[in-house]
């Protein structure tokens, strides 16, 4: 007979299975560390914000460590001067980094443009960055004016600390201490001294003489150049200017004027003359003089009387923000501005002493200054296309150069196997497996080395133009993006952020290269009417 199973005894066996939860991939995280000098302290400074963003990375578990990316010595007005930031950059838009965390905003930048900038990159770039200082996570921003508000503070703490050193200088010379940082020619500093270097004050005394005699500042120069004169901090040959500068330089009388130019208070800092602006300080009897007071007088005399003769009745030529920057497109000389009957031109060196000797004739200030303004109103229409696509192919030409240069790829390996190293010391240390001080030794034997590949790979970088051109291709369109529509008139920005130089060709023709070595013609005077 058939064996009746009951329904209790018909139950399914139920084994409960345990789901697994998918594993997530771990935050790719970084950090960046910057001290402002080479100091000994803040090597230790460095080498603690490496260990304490090594410990607090590995503290998470949803975290993974990418790399501590610290500049050593550098100032943070700039980014572009900074390697390991730079470096961090690169790997954010090669993406390999999800976050970055940084002791404060100052530490990341100090300078509103450069802030706001990458802010805007890595956010585009899905990446957050986390300051501790100001507790901001822009990870959680919904809009990037906070992040704005505090690149400004970042500013204004660089523009302070510039403000405080000015200060202590103005204190230095008030009380007869201040040292320059560079001693004139015919002298070298010896501690807080300026000793004489006898064979540059005869070739002093020289010029001088020569001057006091009739001979011209050219003359001179020339005369210099053909005895094999000692020009000295390292440059060669003697030119009209120069000559001038040594016969104006009330230092060779054995006092000084202080303060003859300065700082402007707002970033970029530049120095420009001091017309008025700051007062001066006159330090008497500083040191050993070359030339008697009285002569210096004379020639000082003599050159305001031809000074007259020469210009006559018309004002005395300006400073402008040209100076330097307008060259001739035939023999290559610095023009100069030249004022005749009210009106201002500008006329290369060979040229102006005699027609025959350059056959580029002078060229109205306010020529160059219109078809620099239509350059800069091109530039601003189309110009930011043009250049985003030249900064592109520059790129791409740097990728193909630094994958073909089997040195940068070595020195890239040895970089990378020392920072393993780095990173494998931190964690032994953290876990008390290393004494201190043979952390210590170790530690400062890596970053040395790593100090000394990054210097050399630096300057195989140097050896290339496409880096440099990179560089200045983004401050030019820096400039177009946050330059004014339109621009009454010429400014030093301009030419620091834009243009390199304006090359006379003709009397009809001006040539523009741009600071990324880009050259565009622009038609002046009929032409262009």
């Amino acid at each position: 007979m058939a064996q009746t199973n009951t329904a209790a005894e018909m139950r399914p066996r139920i084994t409960v299975i345990d789901p697994r939860k998918p594993e997530t991939a771990k935050l790719r995280v970084a950090a960046y560390a910057r001290v402002s000098s080479d100091s000994a302290d803040q090597l230790n400074s460095y080498m603690a914000q490496v260990d304490f963003y090594t410990k607090f990375i590995a503290s998470k578990k949803e975290w993974e460590l990418v790399d501590i990316y610290a500049d050593e010595g550098l100032s943070g007005l700039e980014a572009r001067k900074r390697e390991e930031f730079n470096r961090m950059i690169a790997d954010c838009r090669d993406g390999k980094i999800d976050r970055v965390l940084v002791k404060s905003t100052s530490r990341f930048a100090r300078n509103t443009t450069d802030y706001i900038r990458y802010v805007r990159e890595l956010l585009r770039l899905g990446i957050s960055i986390c300051f501790e200082k100001e507790n901001i996570d822009t990870g959680k921003m919904t809009t990037e004016q906070i992040a704005q508000i505090y690149g400004a503070f970042s500013q204004m703490e660089s523009t302070n600390h510039s403000n405080n050193m000015r200060v202590s200088v103005r204190m230095r010379m008030e009380k007869g201490i201040f040292v320059p940082p560079t001693s004139p020619y015919g002298y070298r500093l010896a501690g807080r001294d300026l000793e004489i270097i006898p064979e540059e004050a005869e070739v002093v005394r020289y010029i001088y003489s020569a001057y006091l005699k009739g001979q011209g500042t050219a003359d001179i120069a020339h005369e210099l150049n053909e005895l094999g004169a000692i020009r000295g901090h390292g440059r060669e040959g003697w030119h009209p200017n120069t000559v001038q500068y040594i016969l104006t330089n009330i230092s060779y009388t054995g006092n000084m004027l202080w303060q003859k130019s300065f700082a402007t208070d707002t970033i970029p800092f530049r120095q420009v003359l001091n017309r008025g602006q700051k007062p001066k300080y006159f330090a008497e009897n500083c040191h050993l003089p070359i030339v008697s007071r009285e002569d210096f007088q004379r020639v000082q005399n003599l050159m305001s009387l031809r000074r007259e003769q020469f210009v006559g009745d018309a004002p005395t030529p300006e400073a402008s923000v040209y100076s330097k920057h307008i060259v001739c497109g035939d023999c290559g000389s610095i023009c100069r501005r030249k004022v005749t009957n009210s009106k201002t031109y500008w006329v290369c060196w060979n040229h102006d002493a005699a027609k025959s000797n350059c056959p580029v004739p002078q060229v109205p200030e306010e020529e160059i200054t219109a078809a620099l303004l239509r350059l800069y109103h091109k530039l601003k229409r189309d110009g930011g296309k043009i250049l985003a696509t030249v900064l592109e192919q520059l790129r791409e030409l740097r990728e193909r150069e630094l994958r073909s240069n089997r040195k940068i790829r070595d020195i890239d390996k040895e970089i990378a196997h020392l920072s393993e190293q780095n990173l494998v010391l931190v964690r032994l240390k953290s876990k008390g497996y290393v004494d201190p001080a043979l952390y210590l030794s170790q530690q400062g034997e890596i970053e040395q080395k790593l100090r000394t590949l990054r210097r050399l790979r630096r300057r195989i970088l140097d050896s290339t133009s496409e880096d440099a051109q990179i560089q200045n291709t983004e401050i030019m369109l820096d400039c177009l993006e946050d330059g004014p529509r339109w621009l009454d008139g010429p400014s030093p920005e301009l030419f620091e952020s834009l243009v390199r130089r304006i090359v006379i060709v003709s009397a009809d023709t001006l040539k523009f290269t741009l600071l990324n070595g880009l050259e565009l013609t622009e038609r002046i005077g009929k032409a262009v009417r």
